[in-house]
């Protein structure tokens, strides 16, 4: 874009919204908010319950990454997003990533590795996750945090339900666009995200930390996890979240926490 288009992007921008949208409720607004990253990034109505894509188009979207086909699978994305998500890999694996930066010398930084490799498959299984996944997180994130860390709001935050909170919001939008499910549904899973981002964080700022950590987080648990392009991803939605942190005219401004 170069530095003159970007400087003109800050004047020119405004939101997206939906012509003639229904009414929204102070609660279906503050839940819209959660998602509102994704909508700035993606030009999504910041007013509607929607991507604005036809029902084959929506179908098609959430059937790769999400497996969801029809009402039930819908229900069991819900049921994965708001019940454990990525945060319960990432509670299980914080102690551990928490010793791995606070090391000053390389002998320290490979002893916890060793350590964290023998103890977390029992701890995962504990807490009912598949040791394979952990362990393969743990590795993504000690080959890639030296390039995203430094991109990041928040290092090491204490939770990122706000990463699993938001996407219920995004999914919700194209399970009624597929026609999976019925508006009453999805804001019912919303307000449950509402309150699970309310007992994580405290502000829409932490929120905020919770979603760009928990989104690098997901892609370092990816096969072949890129550092270099999850920083590149991390920068993007961190452009786009500054602005609802900032502008006046932000729901995140507008609403409170």
């Amino acid at each position: 874009m170069g530095i003159f288009g970007s400087i003109k992007g800050l004047f020119t921008f405004s939101y997206n919204t939906l012509a003639d949208a229904p009414a929204l409720t102070t609660e279906q607004e503050r839940g819209l908010a959660l998602g509102a990253v994704y909508a700035l990034e993606a030009h999504l109505p910041i007013n509607a319950l929607t991507a604005e894509a036809d029902a084959k188009t929506a179908a098609k979207v959430v059937r790769g990454p999400w497996g969801a086909v029809d009402t039930e699978s819908a229900r069991g994305v819900y049921q994965y997003l708001l019940g454990s998500g990525h945060r319960g890999i990432y509670q299980v694996l914080r102690p551990y990533l928490e010793e791995i930066g606070q090391a000053t010398k390389r002998s320290e930084h490979v002893a916890i590795h060793q350590r964290a490799t023998q103890e977390l498959p029992e701890a995962a299984r504990r807490h009912g996750l598949d040791p394979e996944d952990v362990l393969r997180y743990l590795n993504g994130y000690t080959r890639t945090v030296y390039y995203v860390e430094r991109s990041l709001p928040e290092k090491l935050p204490k939770s990122i339900a706000g990463w699993d909170a938001a996407r219920v919001v995004q999914v919700s939008r194209l399970f009624l666009d597929a026609g999976f499910i019925q508006p009453e549904e999805a804001w019912a899973a919303i307000a449950q995200a509402v309150q699970l981002a309310r007992a994580e964080h405290a502000s829409w700022a932490e929120f905020n930390g919770g979603f760009i950590f928990g989104r690098a987080f997901w892609q370092m648990g990816m096969a072949g996890a890129d550092g270099e392009k999850i920083e590149r991803d991390v920068s993007t939605f961190q452009f786009e979240s500054e602005r609802l942190l900032t502008r006046e005219d932000s729901p995140w401004a507008r609403l409170a926490w």
